[in-house]
């Protein structure tokens, strides 16, 4: 942009800006990846007249589904860390479209390897 190219108090406040989304995604990113990922799903048994239930997270690794038993102590925790890391994946998502378009204005490009953000 003109503006930024012309000013140089702005073209640094942009530059703190991205600075600070770039640094804002990176944390998230690290946080979701220690967050467990799927759905938390219930499956309902018969047995011998009575009806049993039990938890289990579904979630993927590459081609395969995995579905993994969840104790009952364990749901609401399980649950909690589901919702944390959806909160945080729009955030992700919303931190990518601030830095694409920071990129945009300043002309930075590839700053940090953060150019290519909006394709993940």
């Amino acid at each position: 942009m003109k503006v930024v190219e012309k000013d140089k108090v702005i073209s640094g406040m942009l530059g703190d800006e991205l600075k600070r989304c770039q640094e804002m995604f990176d944390g998230l990113e690290r946080s979701v990846a220690g967050l467990p990922k799927g759905s938390l799903n219930e499956r309902k048994k018969r047995y011998k007249g009575k009806v049993y239930s039990y938890f289990y997270l579904k979630y993927r690794e590459g081609e395969k589904v995995i579905s993994k038993h969840i104790s009952n102590k364990e749901v609401p925790e399980i649950l909690k860390k589901l919702e944390l890391r959806k909160k945080y994946e729009k955030e992700i998502q919303s931190y990518k479209k601030k830095i694409s378009y920071l990129n945009k204005i300043t002309k930075t490009g590839n700053k940090r390897g953060h150019g290519d953000i909006a394709k993940k």
